[in-house]
């Protein structure tokens, strides 16, 4: 009766420091905040993707391409502006071929996604498409910075992607 009575609490208590050593290096490894090492590992992977180096004719590359890993929501990220003198309708139109050539598959579509006015900004992607990047879904947005307020004639594509947190256009 007496070693019954001292083993359950040892046993609970063994097993109770198990999980905060587990929980620690989970903690410890990225799972409660910012980026994981497998997330940041594939940020090089994601800018070198051909897709961010395709571009209609009258467009040109603006600033240099940039990757990353977005600490507050531990994904990994890559993308590329240009500066366009054709029309939005015709650099929509090369990217839905161009991507789907590619091997990305359109998942939405929203020509015109400002958002409302004194609305919070959620998805500003005029195309969304998703790919299988090694070993998870890539996302790729074309997006427009005037749809935010800001200047025209520029536009943006984002790739984002995680092994271990959540990523979307």
């Amino acid at each position: 009766m007496k070693l019954r009575r001292v083993a359950v609490p040892v046993l609970v208590g063994a097993g109770g420091m198990a999980v905060l050593a587990a929980t620690g290096v989970w903690a410890l490894s990225g799972g409660l905040y910012g980026c994981t090492r497998a997330d940041q590992e594939l940020a090089p992977t994601l800018a070198s993707l051909s897709i961010l180096d395709a571009h209609p004719k009258r467009t040109q590359t603006q600033d240099d391409r940039y990757s990353g890993c977005d600490e507050d929501d531990g994904f990994a990220y890559a993308g590329q502006y240009y500066q366009y003198s054709t029309s939005r309708a015709d650099v929509l139109s090369f990217y839905r071929q161009v991507a789907a050539e590619d091997g990305w598959r359109l998942a939405s579509a929203d020509p015109s996604p400002a958002p409302a006015p004194d609305s919070l900004a959620v998805d500003t992607s005029s195309l969304c498409f998703v790919k299988p990047v090694a070993g998870t879904t890539a996302h790729l947005s074309v997006w427009f910075p005037s749809d935010l307020g800001d200047s025209d004639g520029n536009y943006g594509l984002d790739i984002t992607a995680s092994h271990d947190g959540f990523a979307w256009c």
